[in-house]
């Protein structure tokens, strides 16, 4: 299991994606993703531009990813309509949350 927070989503999905195209016989059960900016036009962009496609790192079976929409850096909070699957079906799964930690929104 992979768990990452705002700027850490955008590293673990660097990673994993760098995993599968090594080693894609590895597995990662979960990867979860909070306060992630990985839905923003530009991080997307990024992500096209190095890689084939914006979908789900290969060796991930189970992405889950958690937003509160009063969070500045999850400006978008659905994922799910912006990363296809990967080749095994796997597809991102929003959840949302309010997160009220002292008006803190972004806090994980």
């Amino acid at each position: 299991m992979v768990v990452s927070h705002s700027m850490g989503t955008i590293v673990a999905y660097d990673v994993l994606r760098a995993i599968g195209k090594k080693h894609p016989q590895l597995k990662v059960a979960r990867f979860v993703t909070i306060g992630s900016p990985l839905g923003l036009p530009h991080v997307k962009y990024k992500i096209a531009k190095e890689n084939d496609a914006v979908r789900t790192p290969s060796v991930v079976q189970q992405w889950s990813n958690f937003a509160d929409r009063r969070d500045p850096v999850a400006l978008d909070v659905h994922l799910a309509d912006d990363y296809a699957a990967n080749a095994a079906g796997v597809q991102v799964s929003d959840g949302l949350v309010s997160n009220d930690w002292s008006g803190l929104h972004h806090k994980s």
